[in-house]
């Protein structure tokens, strides 16, 4: 068991699919503002956590997290946002679907994120 390693480089750009989706997480999960020396870095996905979990929720849902993707991931192409209510649990679970180029091949990969209200 690696418990440390040491970086050959720090001007590599991790681009495979744990560090992405990793990434994507911090990015969706991160309330704009909340990041000293960062103010836009994130989302605004907070605006609706508590807010009735409808079809207008989601469709703002994709929109913020389409934004905050756009503007803060440069290595993936989105190809689709899905979500899926839970209501008896009030909860949603959103799927980003998305492409990403490593090592000069065109990957697909997808990340789940489970919100609660």
């Amino acid at each position: 068991m690696t418990i440390y390693t040491d970086y050959n480089s720090i001007n590599t750009l991790k681009t495979d699919a744990a560090a992405i989706n990793n990434a994507i997480k911090n990015i969706i999960l991160t309330p704009i503002g909340s990041m000293p020396g960062k103010p836009t870095f994130g989302s605004n996905i907070n605006k609706i956590l508590f807010s009735q979990l409808d079809d207008i929720s989601e469709s703002n849902l994709r929109i913020y997290i389409t934004e905050a993707l756009a503007t803060w991931e440069p290595r993936i192409i989105i190809k689709n946002i899905k979500t899926k209510r839970m209501s008896e649990f009030n909860k949603l679970i959103v799927t980003v679907e998305y492409a990403y180029r490593d090592k000069g091949l065109l990957l697909n990969d997808r990340v789940n994120i489970n919100l609660t209200n």
